[in-house]
């Protein structure tokens, strides 16, 4: 297979393995990259950005990795926190008056980094197009009420993530997530990602492809994903709730309107030398103190949304041997729906990103 970009000798079995994905037929388009101690050793991409597979994907294709995003939320949370501009134990409702009702008053910023908050979704059926709305969606969340007791569980904030802290963010500062990021991280790295797309970036957009249904496929995957998949479409239930209220409808991806809007738990776009680039150079973002408290446990367990054991810090995930983020312990970043994912290894001086737009099954952490 021809195969576009560098590959370092050190670091060939890489390239097979990426290869490996599209000679399995797994993969359609995809891209790769590794930076190990600043030094660019792995960046490849290959295949086609559309399912009818006459668009090449391109060193600047521009592809949709759900979750992923949620780790550029929260460097942007964080770096206000370096700042000085917000305090990750004060009550949200410090920032954010009308958030305080229906038992939310307590609920902190860290609690919401660390999915404790207990506001994964919204109890009552609500439009299918309220997450394209920022100031309804606010609206519903200041009028909801928590599904568990904040601080005393935790589960998935699968999209409120993105709203809950854009919202914060927006009240101190007066940016949003997708406004903080570009002028602070993306412009002064150089690096191709965005939350929330601009006409001229609409054009390089990869096609997504949603994940292939065969017969048997749910009782191939672990119990804990199983039961996960048994609530998806139960909205009484906090996986539910999660991931399926809204229900955004087929082919949502690839709206405009979804690709413009600012999702700031699930819809950031871009390439994944941005994403490896923003997790090798996190030391020049952050102070080593706020760093090394979002890397450290703050929640771990048995997940009441993604059911399987999950581990986070601030913000990250952290790696856990039921849901590996990394290939050992202290490794940290996310997984985004489908098969994306990055991290950043301290101890190898590794940083790394994978993102696709065939999607997968069973693949932790939801868009």
């Amino acid at each position: 297979m021809d195969i576009e970009g560098y590959l370092d000798r050190r670091f060939q079995p890489v390239g097979e393995a990426f290869l490996e994905g599209f000679a399995a037929g797994r993969d359609v388009g995809a891209a790769v990259c590794v930076i190990l101690d600043g030094e660019v050793v792995v960046d490849l991409w290959h295949g086609h950005a559309d399912r009818r597979r006459q668009q090449p994907w391109r060193r600047d294709t521009l592809v949709c990795m759900f979750s992923v995003t949620k780790a550029m939320t929260t460097l942007c949370i964080l770096q206000a926190v370096d700042r000085g501009l917000l305090d990750l134990d004060a009550p949200l409702a410090t920032y954010w008056p009308e958030f305080a009702q229906n038992g939310k008053e307590t609920i902190t910023l860290r609690q919401v980094l660390c999915h404790q908050a207990g506001l994964v979704g919204f109890h009552e059926p609500v439009e299918r197009d309220l997450l394209y709305r920022w100031d309804d969606t606010i609206a519903a969340l200041e009028a909801e009420y928590p599904w568990w007791e904040p601080g005393t569980r935790h589960g998935y904030h699968a999209r409120t993530f993105g709203f809950l802290l854009g919202e914060v963010l927006r009240r101190r500062t007066g940016r949003t997530i997708g406004e903080w990021f570009r002028e602070e991280v993306a412009k002064p790295l150089e690096l191709d990602f965005a939350i929330g797309l601009p006409d001229e970036d609409l054009a390089r957009c990869a096609e997504i492809l949603p994940a292939r249904m065969r017969p048997g496929d749910l009782s191939r995957l672990p119990p804990a994903a199983q039961e996960m998949m048994r609530d998806y479409t139960n909205l009484a239930t906090p996986t539910g709730a999660a991931f399926q209220n809204p229900a955004l409808g087929a082919g949502y991806a690839n709206s405009r309107e979804f690709r413009q809007a600012e999702i700031p738990a699930a819809n950031g776009h871009g390439t994944a030398r941005a994403v490896a680039t923003m997790y090798d150079r996190l030391g020049s973002l952050l102070s080593a103190d706020v760093l090394q408290a979002a890397t450290k446990t703050h929640s771990i367990g048995p997940d009441e949304v993604l059911k399987s054991v999950t581990h986070f810090g601030l913000g990250f995930m952290l790696h856990h041997d039921e849901t590996p983020v990394g290939v050992r312990h202290g490794a940290f970043g996310h997984a985004g729906a489908g098969g994306s994912l990055a991290f950043h290894d301290p101890e190898a001086g590794l940083s790394f990103c994978f993102a696709m737009n065939q999607m997968d099954l069973g693949v932790i952490s939801g868009g």
